[in-house]
């Protein structure tokens, strides 16, 4: 499965989700961007999102990765019935295949008690993957998928 940053399909449509963490917190102080990447595969409605927690001042670093789901976990189990975990997909969680720093699950908790309980932001969340699901397919990938 290919991941692919929202800005890097949509330029300045992408927005980017801004923590401010003040000192003595359970991570650094700082602002923290929060990047939104989306499925690629054409047959993949796996209706989820993964964000990359990176520091204006950290020089690239992903503080913490965490993969989304928002159907319930009943979806992800008829989505991917070979998987053995796959209601793990469910909710918030950090994606278990990529960078984690050791304040990921810092991070985690803010994402469960305070970015999710902003609804207009999980709404365009899935309004971001809905414009990915539908975003046109260019010549190359079309006559790729005939053949």
């Amino acid at each position: 499965m290919v991941m692919l940053a929202f800005h890097e399909r949509f330029g300045d449509l992408g927005e980017t989700r801004v923590l401010t963490v003040p000192p003595r917190s359970a991570v650094p102080a700082g602002v923290y961007g929060l990047l939104e990447f989306y499925c690629t595969d054409d047959n993949c409605d796996c209706r989820r999102v993964i964000i990359k927690v990176v520091g204006e001042n950290s020089g690239g670093k992903v503080w913490a990765t965490i993969s989304y789901g928002w159907e319930d976990a009943a979806f992800y189990r008829k989505w991917s019935p070979g998987t053995k975990n796959a209601a793990e997909w469910f909710g918030p969680t950090l994606d278990p295949l990529n960078p984690q720093s050791a304040h990921a699950g810092a991070f985690l908790g803010v994402f469960k008690h305070v970015v999710l309980q902003d609804k207009p932001y999980i709404d365009r969340l899935k309004s971001h993957y809905a414009m990915f699901k539908k975003f046109p397919k260019s010549p190359q990938r079309a006559s790729a998928q005939k053949r």
